[in-house]
């Protein structure tokens, strides 16, 4: 579509998009069964590691400004939270343990508010009252479109198997068109997965993808106040350091984030349908409309740790005044699907007589989650 027509928190589908969702559900299922099985009980597909599941509350400033006083920012409250913090790579060992934290990965944050009022993105939403609000470690997404799904999956597969040789580049003829048509997307990977984590607690975390806003679009990002100088040549298990620097710190004391929003004010730099699109900040700065207060707990606890794998995180999970928008929030909506589906192999471990296509590289792919 020409920019001159694009308005801002429009979203601009493309044709045969809900049968590209259809397909990624499919892989999405066949992976988690297959994981189920080998590792049971059956875990998130992505983001499996915890590093901790924390209470905590959001409290909105009183003095924000009326272009930003929109949903649970309409006035100052202060909402009772659930807070994940996560590595992005599900990989596991034969003997099912998580990669070490000294492996570069995205690092999620999903914050879920309890007791919103207001009508829901979906409306028969099994999830009503909740306000999840799920970030990663970088400004910006890895995949485009919902078609960059369904071309990553084929070459990570390739990857996996030997296929494709990166050093010195060897691209089978079959695959070269989606290898060219997802290149891009190594880079971007490569770039989140340099990125330095000490702690949890100590790095910003943004939503990379859309939102909508009142009559335009959001991003949101959540950064970190003074919470510590954790060094990870310290801690007492390396390979699970994260967990190790989260609990050291709420051991002692609270932490505490800024929630910040920016805003979509150019329909056709500001990209919604691109998430690979950083917004200019120059053009429309982050703006803080709240604090995150994690109270000093012990999160380590059994009960804590099951509630964690229970729990089910989803950008759909929504007002419908932040619905989410553009094509990767649109495939995200099979999260639902998703979590249920683990819920019900997770007390069915074993029975599932699916033979898996494993067609995912973990760790890459944000999309399986739940």
């Amino acid at each position: 579509m020409a920019e001159e027509f694009l308005a801002l928190g429009s979203e601009y589908p493309p044709e045969g998009e809900n049968l590209l969702i259809e397909q990624i559900l499919k892989i999405c299922k066949l992976s988690m069964e297959g994981q189920g099985k080998k590792f049971p009980p059956t875990l998130r597909e992505q983001h499996s590691k915890s590093h901790g599941y924390v209470k905590g509350e959001l409290i909105v400033k009183e003095d924000i400004s009326d272009d930003f006083k929109v949903g649970v920012f309409a006035k100052s409250k202060t909402y009772p939270i659930w807070i994940r913090f996560s590595n992005g790579d599900s990989r596991r060992d034969a003997d099912g343990k998580f990669l070490s934290d000294k492996v570069g990965d995205v690092r999620g944050m999903a914050i879920k508010l309890i007791g919103v009022e207001g009508k829901m993105a979906i409306d028969d939403s099994p999830r009503q009252g909740e306000q999840d609000f799920i970030l990663m470690n970088n400004p910006t997404f890895f995949i485009r479109d919902v078609q960059g799904y369904i071309d990553f999956f084929p070459v990570l597969d390739a990857i996996k198997t030997g296929r494709i040789v990166l050093n010195p580049l060897t691209v089978p003829e079959d695959l070269q068109e989606k290898f060219q048509a997802i290149h891009y997307a190594f880079a971007l990977v490569r770039k989140i997965k340099e990125k330095s984590t000490p702690s949890p607690l100590e790095i910003s975390y943004w939503s990379a993808t859309p939102y909508r806003f009142g009559q335009t679009a959001m991003k949101f990002s959540v950064s970190p106040h003074n919470n510590g100088n954790f060094d990870p040549t310290t801690a007492t298990d390396e390979s699970n350091y994260l967990r190790e620097a989260m609990t050291k710190y709420l051991t002692n004391q609270d932490a505490y984030f800024d929630f910040n929003i920016q805003l979509q004010k150019d329909a056709s730099t500001m990209s919604v349908e691109d998430p690979t699109v950083e917004w200019d900040e120059q053009l429309s700065p982050y703006i803080k409309v709240a604090t995150i207060r994690i109270p000093k707990q012990d999160f380590n606890t059994e009960e804590r740790k099951k509630l964690d794998e229970e729990q089910s995180f989803s950008p759909w999970h929504s007002l419908l005044e932040y619905q989410p928008l553009g094509g990767v929030n649109r495939a995200r909506k099979i999260y639902t699907e998703m979590a249920e589906i683990r819920n019900k192999l997770t007390t069915q471990a074993g029975t599932s007589e699916t033979d898996v296509v494993d067609a995912l590289l973990p760790g890459d792919n944000q999309t399986c989650q739940g």
